[in-house]
């Protein structure tokens, strides 16, 4: 019988161990979520910026492309033009193009 009160004393006296394992458990768990809500936030960050710079790449490239072509159809359908009309659109492109980055840029930030 004093085998049996020793070892419920016994018991009786590690109940704080378990309660401090799991303080210890829960604050890993918790640094845990916190690295992996970092991860998950960078991981967001970088894929936006690279979705970003395409998308001001192309708001710029875009309307470059579009007046070359659109300027070299107009010299070639236009008689005494041999490159006046690509040139003008090239620069109408470019203006556009910064424009619209320019635009993209104050709604973005």
């Amino acid at each position: 019988m004093e085998d049996h009160q020793e070892n419920g004393a016994g018991r009786g006296a590690q109940p704080g161990l378990p309660e401090e394992d799991g303080r210890r458990l829960a604050g890993q768990v918790g640094k845990d979520v916190e690295r992996m809500k970092k991860a998950e936030k960078e991981k967001h960050n970088v894929l936006s910026a690279w979705l970003s710079l395409g998308t001001i790449g192309l708001l710029f490239i875009l309307p470059v492309v579009v007046g070359a072509f659109v300027g070299r159809w107009l010299d070639e359908h236009l008689a005494g033009y041999a490159i006046h009309w690509t040139i003008t659109g090239i620069l109408l492109g470019v203006i556009l193009g910064a424009l619209s980055v320019y635009n993209h840029l104050r709604q973005n930030l």
